[in-house]
């Protein structure tokens, strides 16, 4: 293949790397605002009670909340970390190969246990009256879980066609 061939088939793949590189970038610095401002209003805000309690009993409990929703928060900028791996493999036109197909499904694993860590933590806090936000993280819940869905199925997509380009490369 002539080194013009390899430009012009790669160009849509740098492309495509361009943009979601981007898109990562973009969802990263939005999942950093909701950690630097977001979280330690829900956490003061939040609070059922909070006028009545002590100020150091209320400063604690919004301690554990925002210690809570960032050890929460780690695992989503981890699955930024694979997906942008799966990003560069795709640059390297390795998308269809075993190693995106691991990344997708660590990224869908590492958000299903998440979820759970973040949906029960937060009923928690409600039974014990320090989350007054519980209907706005179950639709995160909700929105999240349709994502780890999406991501899983992508995964059994890149096996079917890193099985299919495995045969393939076999044959030629």
């Amino acid at each position: 293949m002539n080194e013009t061939a390899k430009t012009r088939k790669s160009r849509p793949a740098r492309s495509l790397h361009g943009l979601m590189k981007a898109a990562l970038l973009l969802i990263a610095l939005c999942g950093a605002a909701v950690c630097v401002f977001w979280f330690p209003y829900a956490a003061a805000s939040g609070m059922q009670h909070g006028a009545d309690m002590p100020v150091p009993e209320f400063w604690t409990r919004c301690a554990i909340l925002l210690a809570f929703d960032y050890a929460a928060a780690l695992p989503c900028f981890a699955v930024l970390f694979f997906l942008w791996r799966i990003s560069d493999r795709i640059a390297e036109g390795a998308l269809f190969r075993e190693g995106a197909v691991r990344d997708m499904r660590i990224a869908a694993f590492l958000l299903f246990g998440d979820l759970a860590f973040f949906l029960v933590g937060n009923l928690v806090f409600c039974a014990l009256g320090m989350n007054g936000w519980l209907p706005v993280y179950l639709f995160l819940i909700a929105c999240g879980l349709a994502v780890a869905l999406l991501f899983f199925l992508i995964s059994k997509c890149l096996r079917e066609a890193a099985n299919l380009q495995e045969e393939s490369d076999g044959t030629i």
